[in-house]
């Protein structure tokens, strides 16, 4: 009898372990398939990225074509023009084959404007333009946002346009990861013609997420996004171009990938990577931006790996601001010190998710699309939060080196 139960346990547990994994399998297996493509006949999808050294450095990335030619930037300034070589990679995907390439610029004096265009076998670029920052100055912006993850057709161009022209003067966008509906060249394409011309100008910094990686036993990154989005090579090891940190001046921003710690290896080596990042910044303003929250805007969701790990960290070395993304909710929450790090969580995507309710512990908002403007000085940092369909305020905390004021 006691052996006929071990075996009916069994079989329910196997049973249940199988419905289970049936009810999951498209979540981690089921990637779209992608169609056949052509390459680009000249160059497309050109993107302006900052360097570690935000007030001196970009670099401009494009891909043409699906072998190698020569490539060139030219840049100019105040009447004087320089050609710069490119370097150049060939990239295969499920649909195709592409050939991307990027030039970076280094010693760009702040404030100065630079116009550029690019080449490659001759065909070249329209011309494009952008500002760099000025020095010294008593407060700086940027605009942070969520989730994009648009599908064809959707609002996100109209979105796009309206922040480029309220925040003209904004130093860059940030974004948690998930521009992009699925790795496939259908969506990039739609990506970059809802963006229009606007990241060629406005410097981008941006967060891997779960829609960027192809689905697998242990997820890969689409292996266009290292070169349509190149930052620098100042990350884990085991992440080097999708963790990164960027200096402003008393700011430094780190961006850790969260969707490829697939083991105990990448994650040490993110964990380690984020110590020495943190301890090398100093005083400054610590802004550190992930895709997967540490705290979950659904009931459902736990990210306990994420909590465990980093949020030591975060919180023993007085990071002020944590940005994710991920879960299609508002949610605001203040560190266990109970000043900060703030952490937000937010989407700025026509999709919804349902939301916890709110509790003193936690600001959440549900079905509300968010930007978020960062306005910070040498004492203070104001976050707010926007609906995106109406510009109304829907949130606000002010942030300073001491303590956290919600308002």
């Amino acid at each position: 009898m006691k052996r006929y139960i071990k075996i009916t346990c069994a079989i329910a547990v196997a049973a249940a372990i199988s419905l289970f994994v049936k009810s999951r399998w498209n979540a981690w297996f089921g990637n779209i398939p992608e169609e056949p493509y052509t390459a680009a006949e000249a160059p497309d999808r050109i993107i302006l990225t900052p360097g570690e050294q935000f007030m001196s450095q970009r670099t401009v990335s494009w891909r043409c074509g699906d072998t190698l030619e020569p490539s060139f930037l030219t840049l100019t300034a105040d009447g004087d023009s320089v050609t710069l070589q490119a370097a150049g990679t060939v990239v295969e995907s499920r649909g195709g084959r592409d050939a991307f390439y990027r030039v970076s610029l280094d010693s760009l004096q702040a404030g100065k404007e630079y116009s550029y265009s690019v080449s490659t076998a001759g065909k070249r670029s329209a011309a494009y333009s952008f500002t760099m920052p000025q020095a010294d100055l008593p407060q700086r912006q940027f605009i942070f946002f969520g989730d994009v993850q648009d599908g064809f057709g959707g609002p996100s161009g109209k979105w796009f346009a309206k922040l480029y022209r309220k925040f003209p003067d904004a130093d860059f966008w940030a974004c948690a990861g998930d521009l992009v509906e699925r790795p496939i060249d259908a969506y990039w394409n739609y990506f970059y013609s809802t963006a229009d011309s606007i990241l060629t100008t406005m410097p981008l910094i941006t967060a891997t997420g779960n829609h960027d990686y192809l689905k697998s036993l242990y997820p890969s990154i689409d292996p266009r996004w290292r070169h349509t989005f190149v930052y620098p090579g100042n990350g884990a090891e085991t992440a080097m171009g999708i963790s990164y940190y960027i200096d402003l001046p008393d700011l430094r921003i780190m961006v850790v990938d969260t969707h490829g710690i697939n083991d105990c290896i990448t994650l040490t080596a993110r964990y380690r990577w984020l110590r020495k990042c943190l301890k090398e910044a100093g005083d400054k303003w610590k802004v550190v931006m992930y895709h997967h929250p540490a705290y979950s805007v659904r009931k459902s969701r736990n990210n306990l790996q994420i909590r465990n790990t980093f949020v030591p960290l975060l919180e023993k070395y007085g990071v002020h601001l944590v940005l994710q993304g991920h879960e299609h909710g508002y949610m605001r929450n203040i560190g266990t010190r109970g000043d900060h790090p703030v952490y937000i969580v937010s989407y700025m995507s026509p999709k919804s998710y349902p939301a916890r309710p709110e509790s003193p512990e936690f600001k959440v908002i549900g079905n509300t699309p968010m930007y978020h403007t960062i306005d910070y000085d040498n004492f203070k940092m104001e976050f707010r939060s926007y609906a995106v369909e109406n510009d109304s305020l829907v949130d606000h905390v002010g942030i300073s080196r001491l303590m956290t004021d919600s308002f």
